[in-house]
């Protein structure tokens, strides 16, 4: 199965540090992100590159555990993160960039489902359901920093 790739974007009213900030929080991601029932600390470290995540979500009823490690953090322009286990590889990140108006985040996540008939059927109907999940959390996220 080849490499699946999302990106998705939005503008708020808001400062690079707060923007940040927000993400930087790991608190946030349960309250924002549709489907997550666990996203905690695996270790004493919480921020910072080589912080650890145990997260898990549900997806077509499914549960998915995936251990995260933060691989980028440049305060305030980019948090990332690559899976270290879990039935899903994955990397991603957050880019903040100072526009006219506010705030550019950008999400970028790339994936590689399990390599079956079975996982990329599954991933083909994981996909859209992933998207709409990731572009409504940074829709709530740019109403929750704009107020």
């Amino acid at each position: 199965m080849a490499r699946l790739e999302f990106s998705a974007g939005v503008t708020a009213k808001t400062t690079l540090e707060r923007a940040f900030d927000y993400f930087a929080d790991y608190r946030h991601v349960a309250d924002v992100l549709e489907g997550v029932s666990r996203w905690e600390p695996s270790g004493s470290k919480s921020r910072g590159a080589g912080a650890r995540f145990t997260v898990e979500m549900a997806v077509l009823g499914l549960p998915l555990k995936n251990v995260l490690r933060l691989d980028r953090w440049r305060r305030p322009d980019e948090i990332g993160w690559v899976s270290e286990s879990g039935l899903i590889k994955q990397e991603g990140g957050f880019r903040f960039k100072q526009v006219a108006g506010g705030v550019r985040i950008d999400l970028h996540i790339a994936y590689e489902p399990p390599a079956s008939v079975i996982g990329a059927a599954v991933a083909r109907r994981l996909d859209g359901m992933v998207r709409q999940r990731l572009e409504s959390a940074l829709e709530r996220i740019r109403e929750t920093l704009e107020t």
